[in-house]
Order: structure tokens, then sequence, then C-alpha cells
């Protein structure tokens, strides 16, 4: 059963959590509230960040996913991230599967839809492939008549077309950014020039995010990249780099599944022959596979660099992707 069928059994017993203390049943005062400030809850870091930056002293935000060692993909929902939702004014999540718990969370406490805010409902790059795509069709396209029929190894790599991790889109983020500010506004107007102000400075430094991606992008524009996860897609995509990861791979490591013989011996075959010119590798889905794939680079001298799901310890979203970015500054020597 790979991570995707997982993901949907919550739903199918949200009704059977057994998660105590649920609803305002709190006898005392929250502080946070009685001092006015906005109860938000986000499933993620990356999320809670953006939501501090644009709401400042004016919001109290809690992550439900508050450290690298939980998984969003397979996390399960607690009793106490339940009161913690109980009690909030405003939810943010990514939606699109990643983190499925936001959902049995947001079903079992009936909380409204006006209240839920999703990050791949904004975004532009996180599109449903077409209806009746074939894999096996597109493979058929990707066959070179110059080797008699014989595939392409970076064709036919569009497997990444639906990609939920849209938080390493920049553009997406600065939608999403203009949502969060109008709900809260929307929660409290007498603080609009607060969200409204703090709101503009995260959008021009998200701009300086795109113009570097530009900037970088001009220089590696046409260069392969394989991922041990379809975490940093976007990120890579946006630089103008195509996606040679083997077909089934980083799918099959996104499921917690076994790699196939085919499809890592493929992986070990365009890392030696020069054909990918850098590994993207998820240092929070380490498995033995995916470190004999990241030896086997490193044998090549093909660059790995790592990404990560939830933001670091100690840094705000924009150092963090410039982070990213600037690691990606190796592919321009």
């Amino acid at each position: 059963m790979n991570r995707q069928t997982l993901r949907l059994l919550p739903l199918a017993i949200a009704g059977t959590l057994a998660l105590a203390a649920c609803g305002n049943t709190s006898t005392g005062e929250d502080p946070a509230a009685a001092a006015g400030e906005l109860q938000v809850v986000t499933s993620t870091t990356v999320y809670a960040d953006l939501v501090q930056q644009i709401g400042g002293d004016q919001v109290t935000v809690t992550p439900i996913i508050d450290s690298a060692a939980k998984d969003p993909h397979s996390y399960e929902a607690t009793s106490r991230d339940k009161l913690t939702m109980s009690k909030a004014q405003l939810v943010v999540a990514n939606g699109g599967g990643y983190d499925e718990f936001m959902n049995v969370l947001a079903t079992d406490l009936k909380i409204d839809d006006s209240t839920l805010i999703s990050a791949v409902d904004t975004s532009p790059v996180a599109l449903v492939e077409e209806e009746g795509h074939d894999h096996a069709e597109e493979s058929a396209a990707s066959e070179s008549p110059e080797t008699g029929g014989e595939a392409d190894p970076h064709a036919g790599h569009n497997h990444a077309a639906y990609n939920e991790h849209v938080w390493y889109d920049v553009e997406s983020m600065q939608l999403l950014s203009k949502e969060i500010t109008k709900h809260l506004t929307e929660l409290k107007p007498e603080a609009a020039a607060t969200f409204e102000a703090n709101a503009a400075e995260l959008t021009e430094k998200l701009k300086g995010l795109s113009t570097e991606l530009t900037s970088l992008g001009k220089k590696l524009d046409g260069k392969h990249f394989a991922m041990t996860e379809p975490v940093p897609f976007h990120l890579l995509e946006d630089l103008g780099m195509s996606d040679a990861t083997p077909e089934g791979l980083s799918e099959s490591i996104e499921g917690d599944g076994e790699i196939s013989p085919q499809a890592f011996n493929q992986m070990g075959t365009l890392l030696t022959s020069g054909d990918i010119d850098v590994l993207a590798y998820n240092t929070q889905t380490q498995s033995p596979q995916t470190e004999r794939i990241r030896e086997q680079a490193t044998s090549a001298k093909v660059p790995v660099v790592d990404f990560t799901e939830t933001l670091p310890d100690n840094t705000d979203y924009v150092t963090w992707m410039e982070s990213n970015i600037h690691a990606l500054e190796v592919l321009d020597k």
C-alpha cells in the first residue's frame, strides 16, 4: 500500500478518532484571545512563518507539524491537535493530499470552509493531470527515431505535472500571502493597515527570490536534475531545468515503497553517463536505497544538493529559499 492510499485512510476513520478535550471546553480565558490576537493554525512551519510575517503581533500561530521528525504525508492527528484546531479562527494547510490530517481535523470539528485556506487552491502550478493521461503513451511518444525507437532518457518525465509541494514555488507563495492577508483583514479589520504593510514587505522579499531565480535560471536552463522525492520539483523547474528522474522512482520513495530494480538501475546509468547534472536529495526521507543513490552520484561526481520539506530551525521562509537557490549555484561552476 503506498502513501497516497495511506493518506486517505484517516478520512474513513475520522469519526472514530478517540480524541478527548474537543471543542472550546476550557473554563479559563485564553490569554492570547484575551489580548485580541487572532488564533491561526497551520499544517507546517512553512505556512506558520508566512502567517506570522503578515500577522505580526496581531496573531498567534501554531503549526501542527513543528519538527523535521514528523512526516506530513503520514502524520495522524492527536487529541492535542484537535484541541488546538478547535480554537482556530483561521486554518492554513497545503492541501493536495500532502497534509490530509488537516482535512481529518477540519471534518471532525465541522470547520467552515470560509475558515480554511489551501495553498494548492491558490497555486498556479498545482495542476491536475489531464483526464486520460497515459504514461505508456507518453513513453512511446518519447522514442527517438534516430535510435530506432530507443527511448530518450530525458523525455517523457512529466509525471510531476501535478505536484503538491507548492511552497517550493515562489509565485504560489506570493498568491498565498495575498489570500492570508485578505482573511486576516476580514477577521480583524482594525488591523488592516498592519497586515497590508507586513504583506507588502514580504512580497518585496519574495520578488527578490524571483529575481534570483531568473538570474540563475539563465545559467542553468537546459540542465537535468534527478530527485529522490518530488519535493523541490517546482523550484528546479522554475530554474529552467528538466526532470530526468526515472519513472516511478521518486513516487516509490514518497510512498514509502521499494524502488523497482529497473528504476534503480536506470538512475545509476543516468548518473554514471553524465545525463544528470544534479541530484536533489530529500534529507527527511532517507533510506538504504536513497543512500545508495547518493553514493552513486558522489562516485560519478554529480553534485548532490540537500532539500527538506519543512522549515529548518531558526530561519524564515525567504532565508530558507535563498539558501536553496544558492546551493544550486554549484551547477554554474
